[in-house]
């Protein structure tokens, strides 16, 4: 910001008595004015300086920003999400399109302007598709399906719908696998009840073959060797159970009464390891007094009985310190001075 220098002005008041005092001479007029003038031009030439760079930054952003008409925009474009189930010339957004699309509740028509034919008021329009052969969708659901052709496309291989209301299918069509072609003459061999079928012995997997050449269709029933029945679960798991009570007669139960604890073995060895020995208790209480005659030895300790006990309580050095006061004896005549703490043996200079 700049900074300007204040114009010196000299200013008279006149005073009481004395006027002439308060007039400037025509000196000092034409320096207040020249000083005036300094300081204006000063002003109009930083506030020039300051136009002339807010214009420059004023242009240089307009030059980043899009025009209200018709913009084009670079880079990432960002913009608030509209609310599901607006309306009106809103710019939206990739998250409000997905909002739409997984709450799909009207049905999804071709634009109207597109390239269209009309047969027996049916409109079909081009190019419009859902998907492409290079971008395919993984998986299609829906209830029913109406194809305007009559023909659905599997592969190579077209389904169409005939004249008559049935099904045409394609030629080399075949039951269960590639190799059991249906023969072109099927119809015929029906007529002729030439079909039959017959059930082979039990194989590792369940079968069905065609023999175009004899119309004959071979079950080969799949061996039930390796599944289990209802009574041989039943009997593994009563014999699982055995004669467990009813308490503790399922996994749930065993683990509650485990304390649900999935390491129960080494929390219980854990726990045991805190625990003392049977030889170390042993060793312990044979290292104790008995309490008949005990015979102790060290220092052994013992609660100090209250002043003025007078009990079978084991009198500690404390309590006799306390109550039996000093004992003073030298050689001379013992006295005794009663109801009193301290104990005086006088027997004289011996």
């Amino acid at each position: 910001m700049p900074t300007y220098t204040s114009p010196t002005l000299r200013l008279r008041l006149p005073l009481a008595g004395q006027p002439d005092l308060g007039s400037l001479t025509n000196q000092e007029v034409d320096n207040n004015f020249s000083n005036l003038l300094t300081g204006v031009g000063q002003v109009n030439a930083d506030l020039i300086a300051g136009l002339l760079q807010v214009n420059s930054s004023l242009v240089s952003g307009l030059s980043l920003k899009a025009n209200i008409s018709n913009p084009t925009f670079t880079g990432l474009v960002q913009a608030p999400t509209p609310v599901n189930g607006a309306t009106g010339p809103i710019v939206t957004t990739i998250d409000f399109i997905d909002t739409r699309l997984g709450a799909l509740n009207s049905a999804i028509l071709p634009d109207i302007n597109a390239t269209s034919t009309t047969v027996n008021d049916v409109t079909t329009y081009s190019g419009i598709d859902i998907g492409s052969p290079t971008k395919r969708f993984a998986n299609l659901y829906v209830e029913s399906g109406n194809f305007a052709a009559n023909t659905i496309t599997l592969g190579t291989a077209s389904i169409s719908a005939s004249d008559v209301g049935g099904v045409v299918l394609p030629l080399n069509t075949s039951v269960g696998d590639a190799d059991n072609v249906i023969p072109t003459n099927l119809a015929d061999k029906i007529e002729l009840i030439s079909l039959s079928a017959t059930t082979a012995s039990e194989g590792d997997s369940a079968s069905l073959l065609y023999d175009n050449t004899t119309g004959v269709f071979t079950f080969t029933p799949g061996s039930l060797t390796n599944y289990a029945t209802t009574q041989y679960v039943t009997n593994a798991i009563n014999d699982l159970i055995d004669a467990a009570p009813e308490s503790l007669d399922t996994l749930n139960e065993l683990a509650a009464a485990l304390g649900d604890d999935s390491n129960f073995a080494s929390s219980i060895n854990s726990t045991l390891a805190t625990k003392a020995s049977i030889a170390y208790v042993d060793n312990e209480i044979s290292s104790l007094s008995t309490l008949h005659s005990p015979n102790f030895t060290g220092i052994p300790t013992a609660p100090t009985a209250p002043a003025n006990t007078n009990t079978t309580q084991v009198a500690t050095t404390a309590f006799v310190l306390a109550n039996g006061g000093g004992l003073n004896i030298d050689g001379g005549t013992a006295t005794t001075v009663r109801n009193t703490s301290t104990i005086a043996l006088n027997g004289g200079g011996a």
